[in-house]
């Protein structure tokens, strides 16, 4: 970058990622199912093993849902994180057109002269 330019922060594909993040329906349904499958009770009906078989099914939905609880909590925290990023860089582009005009102001002109 030259003197004077200044860089646009690109804050509208933050906003963006936390508004899509946000957004995700799919971690909503993927829980109730798991749930579903977690609470089943009589599943596999009178087949041999069927009740082992049937808290091992159960043992996996449960260990499914503390995987998506665990990706959920992560998705939360990028949501949360563009929206911070985005701020930031609304505020570092508001602060640098500022500074850039009381640049101008100052010296007359685009550039201050130095003697």
């Amino acid at each position: 970058m030259g003197a004077g330019d200044t860089e646009h922060h690109n804050s509208d594909e933050l906003y963006n990622v936390q508004n899509r993040t946000g957004d995700l329906d799919g971690l909503g349904q993927m829980r109730s199912r798991f749930v579903e499958i977690a609470s089943v009770d009589g599943v596999f009906g009178t087949v041999a093993n069927g009740a082992a078989a049937e808290a091992a099914l159960a043992g996996a939905a449960s260990a499914m849902l503390a995987e998506l609880e665990r990706a959920g909590i992560s998705v939360d925290n990028i949501a949360g994180n563009a929206g911070t990023a985005g701020e930031i860089a609304d505020m570092t582009d508001e602060e640098a057109a500022f500074q850039q005009k009381l640049a101008q102001s100052s010296g007359g002109g685009q550039f201050q002269e130095v003697r």
